[in-house]
């Protein structure tokens, strides 16, 4: 379904056949992800409403907008509206490493929106202005790469990255359908979303970490040994935040456990 937020045209799906009277939760997917990305996670039918949105510059979502709607706290806008125009004023929020950073983002401007907020492989940012200045000249680079090439070989580059190295363990079909969904994107609204909402040029959510009120659980994989460090200094700043490690998975938890992923997800909203 698609609907027009500040001339921005959103893709949403129901992933659960919707009643209004059940809690509702909110995915937000990853770079190079769609909505789509959830669709194996969520089978069983639950006491859950799920909601899962294309971002803006993916998957059937409006790429081809001026860059700075790809701004965080406009997309976070657009979202808040969104949920409202769909009666929801109150939800649980699940995001996955972009869809992490704009989900803390989301519950940081939007406070009284949010009960439950789940970040898989999520960061608030960097702090250091060093740090800050590195990885966004990274991600400019990257976004030039995009432009310049055709979609199937940055595709190529992307997989190959060693946080994804655990992917290639998942069944072929499934490597397949995540393929196939990395190169349904549009290189202009990828390099977009580096350019105004990378970890380079997002807002440093370090500091606002005490102040999240709703209730929070942090997912990472075993293998993935940055994003457990992260996510243990997050519980530093933030002592009531939660954390799950899941064995034998790297980065993407939800695309290789699904049904591990879909009782800690269940368990934790409906507690």
């Amino acid at each position: 379904m698609n609907t027009t937020i500040n001339g921005v045209n959103y893709y949403y799906e129901w992933l659960s056949a919707y009643e209004p009277n059940r809690p509702t939760l909110v995915c937000f997917h990853g770079f190079t992800g769609t909505s789509q990305t959830f669709s194996p996670v969520f089978q069983k039918e639950r006491e859950l409403n799920i909601l899962a949105i294309d971002l803006i510059g993916h998957g059937r979502t409006d790429c081809y907008v001026h860059p700075y709607r790809y701004q965080m706290e406009c997309l976070c806008q657009d979202v808040a509206l969104l949920t409202e125009r769909l009666g929801i004023f109150e939800f649980s929020l699940l995001g996955y490493s972009m869809g992490a950073r704009a989900a803390l983002g989301f519950a940081c401007l939007f406070p009284q929106k949010v009960r439950h907020l789940i970040l898989e492989s999520g960061s608030p940012g960097l702090k250091g202005q060093t740090e800050r200045m590195m990885r966004k000249r990274s991600d400019e680079q990257l976004a030039g790469f995009i432009m310049s090439h055709p979609i199937e070989t940055f595709v190529e580059k992307w997989e190959n990255l060693p946080l994804f190295e655990s992917q290639k363990r998942v069944s072929h079909k499934v490597q397949q359908t995540l393929r196939k969904e990395r190169l349904s994107q549009r290189g202009f609204g990828l390099a977009c979303s580096l350019w105004f909402m990378g970890t380079g040029v997002q807002p440093d959510f370090w500091q606002e970490l005490a102040k999240v009120k709703a209730t929070t659980l942090l997912i990472v994989g075993e293998l993935d040994v940055k994003f457990q460090q992260i996510a243990k200094k997050m519980q530093e700043m933030q002592p009531d935040f939660s954390i799950e490690i899941v064995n034998d998975t790297g980065h993407c938890i939800h695309l290789e456990k699904p049904q591990v992923f879909e009782t800690i997800v269940v368990s934790f909203v409906c507690s």
